[in-house]
């Protein structure tokens, strides 16, 4: 009798066995969703349940623990000693007992994130290192910028918030913008021809001081994709609401009627009722505005990064809006040569037009944002 309780023992304690090691197959199989899914925090609290249930740790736990403290630590690196130090002694732990034959590929994750650490030994010593990084980061970021702006002759826009729309047409409301980077002039052919030349397409003919025209909303997207491709950082047309602030002189605006005075003459190159310009002429022919930016009132109309809702301005967030998500037709800024006296309105900071994205005519040009956000 005594030997058969023995042996339900055995097997009842057998079967309690494989019980906690599939449920902890189970816990550890959502730890990896979880870190997939990039819950690192959940994931952590996955693998202690299943360290647990098996009474002790194992390399793929271990490995997968210390990659989930790696993604948070990587969010901050300079906030948290006490983190750094978790995750010192985790990669030590792993790479002493580890070294071992089909391992090789994690060993060296844990390797190079380990090698990766600051080497610092206090809260005090990471904060001021965190410091020192993020000076020197900013540094060589601001001389990026300094050095593609000027090469690419593009004016810096200081963030802020302003009254945005036409009050004929559209209620203003207020709009708030961080700081980006727009250019002085409009897209001359000697700027649109360095592009085509490197895409091995065929150059264009005429004055390359002149704005590009007969590009689409398209066109012009590839255009901005080839600078991020030579330079790096986001490159893009301007959002309707970018393109409206700097024609308003951003901070420095005084509250004109067209971009940078209420004379069109003196800033715009435009048509009259009989007689409209054959073209557009060179950039910068006209007086600038508050900010220096050349032509957003005339020369050419411009296209915009957004697409067209005419009831847009009821749903804007009041945040760096970038228009709706769909649409059939673009949004185009800015007067144009063939504007004459009687439509001077389309001249105006806050008016807007609207063509489908593969619209491209001799009146239509662009110019292109840097963003400066991270």
């Amino acid at each position: 009798m005594k030997k058969y309780l023995i042996l339900i023992l055995i097997c009842l304690a057998y079967g309690y066995a494989q019980a906690q090691n599939t449920v902890a197959k189970l816990k550890y199989e959502d730890a990896e969703k979880a870190f997939y899914d990039g819950n690192y925090q959940n994931c952590i609290s996955l693998l202690d349940e299943t360290e647990k249930l098996l009474g002790q740790t194992a390399p793929n736990i271990l490995y997968l623990r210390i990659m989930a403290e790696g993604k948070i630590w990587e969010a901050s690196p300079y906030e948290s000693y006490e983190q750094v130090n978790k995750l010192q002694q985790l990669c030590k732990q792993y790479m002493q007992n580890y070294d071992i034959a089909g391992l090789e590929n994690k060993y060296r994750d844990v390797y190079e994130l380990s090698s990766g650490l600051p080497n610092v030994g206090s809260q005090g010593e990471l904060v001021q290192l965190g410091s020192k990084i993020a000076k020197n980061e900013e540094e060589t970021r601001q001389k990026w910028l300094d050095e593609v702006s000027s090469e690419n002759k593009l004016i810096f826009v200081e963030g802020g918030t302003f009254f945005m729309g036409h009050t004929q047409f559209w209620e203003k409301r207020s709009v708030t913008l961080d700081d980006f980077y727009i250019g002085k002039y409009e897209v001359t052919v000697g700027d649109y021809n360095r592009y085509l030349a490197a895409i091995g397409a065929k150059t264009l003919s005429g004055s390359t001081n002149k704005p590009v025209t007969n590009v689409s909303w398209e066109d012009a997207m590839k255009y901005c994709l080839w600078l991020r491709e030579q330079y790096g950082g986001i490159w893009r047309l301007p959002t309707e609401a970018e393109w409206e602030y700097a024609a308003r002189g951003g901070k420095q605006s005084r509250a004109y009627k067209y971009s940078g005075g209420d004379k069109l003459k003196d800033i715009a190159f435009v048509g009259d009722f009989w007689k409209s310009p054959k073209g557009p002429t060179s950039v910068g022919s006209k007086l600038s505005n508050e900010l220096g930016i050349y032509d957003m009132s005339g020369n050419v109309s411009e296209w915009c990064y957004d697409w067209y809702s005419f009831h847009y301005h009821e749903e804007r967030p009041q945040n760096n809006p970038m228009g709706p998500e769909k649409g059939e037709e673009r949004v185009r800024r800015g007067g144009n040569f063939e504007t004459h006296g009687s439509m001077a309105f389309h001249c105006e900071v806050g008016y807007r037009s609207k063509k489908e994205p593969t619209f491209k005519n001799e009146s239509t040009g662009f110019r292109v944002v840097l963003t400066v956000s991270q």
